[in-house]
């Protein structure tokens, strides 16, 4: 089989050459210094069913011995929201470079745990802590949740965690400005989903919004609502990415990262 490995090996040095535009690197470093894993995510709204999904990467090789991956760790971060009939919103390509607040900072906080393999999300946005993994917290898309109370003050669709350390945790769409202008699902965000109630739990705290669920003396007026009233609410599923054109970028990414070669 000598000769299966010898093409095995053309092979590597060909998609190196490839990712870095024809100029040669030595392959056992570059293979050393980048392994690549890329992995999707996705959510559902508990109350109005509005839908966020995307696609991260980071190199295996380059991470932190807390064994968390943050925004300043990733190669690609890529979010997409969507309405609850499944229409696409917006994108955030490379949300972890773009948009950024008054200050150049940009908007993402993403902490994903390389040992369990799943986003943390039990904790508050802008938390980071790489002891006590369950405090940690997200905030993607754009906009300071910090804001929320002051209408009109930023623009854009962020998906974050919950608002301070006290609270149960959840999960939480905005469309800060009203760009999109669809009814509130829950309190004073288009949707938002709690894991550890269930529907009825939060129908019962009357901040359902009207257009989702409405019920007089009883009677249910109207059950628009994207889960069933036992159901409890989702967190953000985590999987490997399957094998896509964008490996390519990551990879080419990698080799920039760690050899300083030109895009």
């Amino acid at each position: 089989m000598r000769w299966l490995k010898a093409r095995q090996v053309a092979v590597s040095a060909l998609t190196i050459l490839v990712m870095t535009g024809g100029q040669a690197l030595a392959a056992p470093a570059s293979i050393r210094s980048c392994s690549v894993a890329a992995y999707e995510f996705f959510w559902a709204g508990q109350f109005a069913g509005f839908m966020v999904n995307g696609r991260f990467s980071y190199n295996e090789n380059a991470v932190p011995t807390s064994g968390i991956v943050r925004e300043e760790d990733l190669l690609a971060f890529d979010v997409s929201f969507y309405d609850p009939q499944g229409n696409l919103l917006r994108t955030y390509p490379d949300n972890h470079k773009f948009p950024v607040d008054g200050h150049g900072v940009p908007y993402l906080n993403v902490a994903f745990d390389t040992i369990t393999q799943q986003l943390l999300q039990t904790g508050t946005w802008n938390v980071d802590d790489d002891v006590l993994r369950f405090r940690n917290g997200f905030m993607m898309g754009e906009g300071n949740p910090d804001l929320r109370g002051q209408p009109g003050s930023q623009t854009g669709l962020a998906f974050w965690t919950r608002p301070r350390d006290n609270a149960v945790p959840h999960l939480h769409v905005d469309d800060w400005n009203d760009d999109f202008g669809f009814p509130i699902g829950f309190s004073s965000h288009e949707d938002a989903s709690f894991p550890t109630r269930t529907t009825q739990e939060r129908i019962d705290t009357g901040r359902v919004g009207e257009a989702y669920y409405l019920q007089q003396n009883g009677t249910v007026l109207v059950n628009n609502l994207a889960s069933d009233v036992g159901e409890f609410g989702q967190w953000v599923r985590v999987t490997r990415a399957k094998a896509s054109p964008l490996d390519l970028r990551d990879h080419r990414r990698c080799l920039i990262q760690q050899f300083g070669r030109p895009r």
